[in-house]
């Protein structure tokens, strides 16, 4: 199955994604330009064997999708992980966000 054909078909899944998962406060334009941004950020990868296994990965997540194995949180975390602030790790950092 080519890349193409699984953006397609998860394309075509992201609407009952949305619905089903409560992400209500995003539009589906918005949810489905992230979906976008997941696909286009490996965009530059040109080993076959790579691409192979993540569209077999991404078929995997359709599935889990399809049948509820994930949450919300979980979906919002794998989506929008690159958005969420680092915590602190060292001593200082926490003290001065009041974290210590």
């Amino acid at each position: 199955m080519s890349v193409l054909q699984v953006y397609k078909e998860f394309q075509r899944l992201t609407p009952k994604f949305w619905w089903d998962f409560g992400l209500h406060d995003m539009p589906l334009g918005v949810f489905r330009a992230v979906i976008k941004k997941q696909f286009t950020k490996n965009g530059h990868l040109t080993d076959v064997r790579v691409v192979d296994r993540l569209v077999g990965e991404t078929n995997m997540h359709m599935e889990s999708i399809r049948m509820a194995y994930y949450n919300p949180d979980h979906v919002r975390n794998y989506l929008f992980a690159e958005n969420v602030e680092a915590k602190p790790k060292d001593f200082l950092s926490k003290f001065l966000n009041g974290k210590e």
